[in-house]
């Protein structure tokens, strides 16, 4: 009886230990999140882009008590986010430091752009931000990290050196398919695994002998050819992790077997067993738990597999990239051609792709697909002149995209210089921002295919373009005034995107509401993106057609008598003309109106501070001649928003990212307001 007490203390004993030691929170009791990791996971939310996350908020929320999906955690605290293939993008936060408990983070196979933030988790042991679009150097902050074992950052545009790596605990380093250079710390080559090539790295400096480039292009050596090969002094040898010999037996001495074991040792190994029984028993309890914690995740990882799987894939350097021609039900297929134009446009682009190591994902169409799906570019199928061309319907079956046919001028481009602008295009990822689907170039055309997003713009919206002629009272009423606040918050956030959280920065230079679209949701899109060098100057410069347009250029590019560089500055100050457009529901130009009153920036902006101005100059088609004061309020913050924007000097205009964090203070009271009056459209 008494050795049965006995074993049972120990199990109990055991059991115990068991639950403090494991790493996931128990399951019958509700952790309740700290504020400090809630308000770092709603900054980390929000500079992803909001992405279509299962739980996640940009504000408040509980995420270890409501699951959200990726997140693990011990107690209140958010120990692991793994969101691996989750179609993220935007860029990292620089509050990643506040998660004080986090060891592991995997945000890796997404389309993150940006750099690397000096603020990381202090924690952290595993570090995966593979197979993104990141940039600039490692943080400095990043050898502060003493428990970091496992870092992961292949396949990203990082530069710079490995210096600050140096001296971390690190047994796992993936570094390859970068653009680092320079000597590899000494300490960093006795890491168990170390992965490098594709950069420009060398061995450091032994006696006697000199720098040694630490990777070699093509495939590297097999483990068998390597221990084949002579060591060098050189360069050091492959590193293989070899089993250790049992302390105090020869290398050649077979293992010991034989030997009996005590009636002592017995009863302890029976313990033991029992032990681990009760161990194992345990265990299973809780991995049930937690296999039900992640059953929501599994779509949301499934759906970021399927958006981050790409059809082109960069190769290691000296490798061509090969086009591969998606093949999937979901789009137009393309037609055979007898005559093989596809196959040479095929190889011109592997020639012209092949200093490019990056990913993206298009399909290359065929004059007669897209001519049978847009009844020969007919009249009927031609949506609206742009800009950049004309943009037509291309429907089969239940599929429907937008075929933006260049302007002859440009349907002279040169096939690589074509291919390079494709290929630049194809990088925009963001849900604000009109997606590609692919291109044609047979027969000297040039197209891009667009997934078709919405018929309208925001330019119809505003002047009631295409509602003008409808015989639908409902047609005649104008967007409210929190959809418009709303509308204006989703552009800002794909200029943003295009400043600041690519793989390079992009300058949309032609921003204006023509190339917003927007459905019927209220859902919007920035076209055009990327297409800034396909619009020649051809305006009368007496038209006015060619005022209006003058009225978006900045000052230092209308003022420069050569072709000023148009910067990030000059697309903020277009886009506060457009928040102009939406505030007035005027047009940037209108010769009918009174000399004092043609120029819409001239003639607003010395109003834009007086409240009673502002709601004078307020669109009367709102409809309301006394606004609730949550309406004026949010205007206001508006109007500031639109006097910063459209400054004379470039220097006092905001960042794009600064103007999305005040529209959204902007559209708060617009919706409070919208609660309190009849704001349906």
């Amino acid at each position: 009886m008494q050795f049965r007490m006995v074993i049972l203390v120990l199990l109990l004993s055991c059991s115990l230990q068991l639950l403090r030691a494991f790493p996931f929170p128990i399951p019958f009791f509700g952790p309740f999140t700290s504020p400090q990791d809630v308000d770092a996971i709603n900054e980390l939310y929000s500079s992803l882009g909001s992405p279509d996350l299962h739980g996640w908020a940009s504000s408040g929320g509980d995420p270890c008590m409501e699951a959200w999906q990726g997140v693990q955690c011990l107690g209140p605290n958010i120990t692991a986010i793994e969101l691996r293939g989750a179609g993220l993008g935007g860029k990292l936060s620089e509050t990643l430091g506040k998660f004080t408990a986090m060891t592991t983070l995997d945000l890796s196979s997404n389309r993150i752009g940006g750099v690397i933030p000096e603020s990381l988790p202090p924690a952290v042991k595993q570090l995966d931000l593979s197979s993104n679009s990141l940039s600039g150097k490692l943080p400095d902050s990043m050898a502060k990290l003493n428990s970091l074992s496992t870092l992961h950052v292949q396949n990203n545009q990082l530069t710079g050196t490995l210096d600050v790596l140096g001296d971390l605990p690190l047994k796992d380093l993936d570094v390859e398919n970068n653009l680092y250079s320079g000597p590899i710390p000494e300490k960093l080559i006795n890491i168990p695994k170390f992965l490098r090539n594709g950069n420009h790295l060398t061995i450091p400096t032994m006696p006697g002998s000199s720098p040694t480039p630490a990777t070699i292009p093509g495939s590297p050596p097999t483990p068998a050819a390597a221990a084949a090969a002579p060591p060098s002094g050189a360069s050091h040898p492959p590193i293989y992790v070899i089993p250790a010999t049992p302390q105090g037996a020869a290398p050649g001495d077979p293992p010991r077997h034989g030997k009996k074991v005590s009636p002592a040792k017995a009863a302890g190994f029976s313990i033991l067993a029992a032990g681990s029984l009760t161990i194992a028993v345990l265990l299973i309890v809780l991995a049930v738990s937690k296999r039900r914690r992640e059953t929501s995740l599994h779509g949301g990882f499934l759906r970021g597999v399927e958006m981050s799987t790409p059809d082109w894939s960069g190769k290691p350097s000296g490798q061509s990239a090969v086009v591969k021609v998606d093949k999937e039900q979901s789009t137009v297929a393309e037609e055979k051609d007898t005559k093989g134009s596809i196959s040479s446009y095929q190889k011109n682009v592997q020639e012209s792709l092949q200093s490019h190591p990056l990913q993206f994902k298009f399909t290359i169409f065929t004059v007669a697909s897209l001519q049978q799906y847009t009844n020969s570019f007919s009249e009927q199928n031609l949506m609206r002149q742009t800009l950049f061309g004309k943009i037509y319907l291309a429907e089969h079956q239940d599929i429907k995209f937008a075929v933006l046919k260049l302007d002859e001028a440009m349907a002279r481009m040169p096939v690589d210089e074509f291919s390079r602008m494709v290929q630049r295009i194809s990088e925009l990822q963001h849900p604000n921002i009109e997606e590609l689907a692919g291109c044609c170039v047979e027969h000297g055309q040039r197209l891009l295919v667009y997934k078709h997003f919405s018929d309208e713009t925001l330019d119809d919206m505003i002047h009631l373009k295409k509602l003008a002629s409808s015989d639908d009272p409902a047609a005649k009423i104008t967007l409210p005034w929190d959809a418009r606040v709303a509308v204006a918050l989703e552009a800002a956030k794909a200029l943003e995107y295009l400043h600041e959280g690519g793989q390079r920065q992009v300058v949309h230079q032609h921003f204006r509401p023509e190339h917003v679209l927007v459905d019927g949701e209220m859902r919007v899109r920035v076209s055009g993106c990327g297409l800034a060098a396909t619009v020649k100057s051809g305006l009368d410069l007496q038209s006015e057609c060619w005022l209006d347009a003058l009225s978006y250029e900045p000052p230092e590019a209308a003022a420069s008598s050569a072709a000023a560089p148009w910067t990030d500055k000059g697309d903020v100050y277009s886009f506060g003309v457009v928040m102009l457009q939406l505030l007035t529901g005027r047009r940037p130009y209108d010769g009918a109106r009174p000399r004092g009153e043609r120029q819409l920036v001239a003639w607003a902006s010395s109003r834009l501070h007086d409240l009673t101005a502002l709601e004078k100059m307020a669109d009367p088609r709102l409809g309301t001649p006394a606004p609730a004061p949550a309406t004026v309020r949010s205007m206001s913050r508006f109007a500031d928003v639109i006097s910063r924007c459209t400054q004379q000097e470039a220097e006092f205009r905001p960042a794009m990212s600064q103007v999305v964090q005040d529209l959204r203070r902007a559209l708060q009271p617009a919706r409070d307001a919208c609660g309190q009056q009849s704001c349906s459209n």
